[in-house]
Formats: structure tokens, C-alpha cells, sequence
């Protein structure tokens, strides 16, 4: 099967249509969404209307149930907590769009894949509700503490979104006490796409990137993956899109191009 997975959306129109286009013409098996359908920018009731009419499988990431105020954001988080409150304000008048993203799942499984926002190691216990701690990044402390319980995991790979930054970690087999220097990252070069191939016995956390951005790694490009497991193949894909709108309408926003992240955003598209 080819399966293709995008997430992180955030509102942004033009980048979800690219990359819609750019499904159309891979013709996937099956497509699935990581989830941030909105956040950040200011047009997330237009982006979740356009997934909730694709039906496609959809994980909730943190952006999504910040909105529905399902729990509070961390303190230092100011700026994602004035987009969060700008997007409640214009979702809560679109009907049916809080209760969708609140009936999200956190995490879906396949027989050998899982697709969750984050990690499927801090998710909450069964029948739990989740937290703001739920959705923490990527980064190496995160890894050392998932390394036993991944080294063990039932699935072949783990696909997410949220970090924004696009890469493939590779936890090659027979090591039973992995560490971190074990670990292989493959990351995408520019704009170019990166087809990595598979070993059977390793598995991999493949970090998919963020289609609607902020692009925390530079590059302002739609992003999103495609696994071919006839092949044993996964390839990231950078998909460009017109930027100059976007870019003028951030900059002309009378409360959101107040923000830092917002402005860092503005400054890295292309006019």
C-alpha cells in the first residue's frame, strides 16, 4: 500500500490546497491528517471545514483541543495562547466545529504503522483526558526517555506532526538497551524530497513536518510523507505553494502580526 500522511495545518489555506493537489497526483492508497487542522493563523474555521467535508482519517493535535479549551496552555506560551483565543472566537460561531475537533481521536492504528499528534508514549491512560503534557516536543531529552519503550513497540513506525520539523529518526534492531547515539536522523535538504528505505528489523518515528507552517526549520513549504510498503519506503515531499497573499494578509491583520511568532512567519514567506 502507499499511504500518505500530512498535519499541521494551521489555517493556512493556500498550503492545504497545494498539498491536496499534490495528492491528487501521487493517487495514495489511503491519506491520513496529523492533526492542528487550525491555530496560529487566522482562517482555521475555512481549513477545518475543507477536512471535516474530506472525511479523512484525523488524529487531534494540541492546536485543536487548545481551542475547545479542553485544557490550558503552558504560562510562557503566550503567543500560542492569543492565537488560540483569536481561533476560539472565530470557531465557536461555525456550527459543529468544537464538538468535531473534541470527538478526535488521540491516537489511530494500523498493523504497522500508529498515527498520533505526537507520541504514542505520552498519551493519557485510558479514559483519561488529555493535557497540555501530552504534547511536548521532540527533542533529546524526550527521545532518551522513550528509547526503552520504543526499542519494544508493536508498530513498524510512528508517523506525527507538531515539531514542525521534518525528519525520520531510525532506532536500528537487535540493540536492547538503545541509546541515543544509536539513533539515525534523516532530514530533507531545501526544498528536495528524501526517500529513505527501510530495514525490516529497525523502527522508525517519522516526524512529518507542518503543511500550513510556522516552518521552524526555514524552509516555507507544505510538507507531508508517503510510505510505500511494497517498496519499504518512506519519502518526505517539500511542496510549494503561492505565499505572497498569505503574507500580505498576516502583515495587514491588526492583532495577530503583533505577535513574534507571527512576524518571524510574515518575514520567512516569499512576497
Amino acid at each position: 500500500m502507499r499511504i500518505s500522511f500530512f498535519g499541521d495545518i494551521h489555517g493556512n489555506e493556500a498550503a492545504l490546497k497545494a498539498c491536496l493537489d499534490h495528492l491528487r497526483q501521487l493517487q495514495p492508497d489511503a491519506v491520513y491528517c496529523l492533526g492542528d487542522l487550525v491555530g496560529w493563523l487566522p482562517t482555521g474555521d475555512c481549513t477545518l471545514e475543507r477536512m471535516r467535508a474530506l472525511g479523512l482519517p484525523t488524529v487531534a493535535g494540541n492546536h485543536d483541543l487548545l481551542v475547545c479549551g479542553l485544557f490550558p496552555d503552558h504560562p510562557e506560551q503566550l503567543d500560542r495562547m492569543q492565537a488560540t483565543a483569536f481561533n476560539a472566537g472565530r470557531l465557536s460561531s461555525l456550527p459543529g466545529a468544537l464538538e468535531y475537533l473534541l470527538n478526535l481521536p488521540l491516537m489511530l492504528e494500523h498493523d504497522d504503522f500508529v498515527v498520533v499528534h505526537h507520541s504514542p508514549f505520552h498519551l493519557p491512560a485510558p479514559r483519561t483526558p488529555p493535557t497540555i503534557a501530552c504534547f511536548a516536543y521532540l527533542d533529546e531529552t524526550a527521545l532518551v526517555g522513550c528509547l526503552k519503550a520504543w526499542a519494544t513497540y508493536s508498530k513498524h513506525l510512528i508517523v506525527s506532526g507538531h515539531d514542525h520539523i521534518p525528519g525520520v529518526y531510525e532506532l536500528p534492531g537487535g540493540i536492547a538497551s538503545p541509546h541515543l547515539s544509536d539513533l539515525r536522523v534523516y532530514r530533507p535538504s531545501g526544498d528536495q524530497p528524501l526517500t529513505i528505505p527501510l530495514a525490516p528489523a529497525a523502527r522508525y518515528w517519522v516526524k512529518v513536518g507542518s503543511v500550513g507552517g510556522p516552518y521552524r526549520d526555514g524552509v516555507p513549504a507544505a510538507n507531508s510523507a508517503l510510505y510505500d510498503s511494497n517498496r519499504g519506503t518512506l519519502t518526505l515531499y517539500r511542496i510549494p505553494y503561492p505565499t505572497g497573499q498569505l503574507r500580505a494578509a498576516l502583515a495587514a491583520h491588526r492583532f495577530l502580526r503583533n505577535l513574534p511568532t507571527i512576524r518571524n512567519f510574515i518575514n520567512l514567506l516569499p512576497a
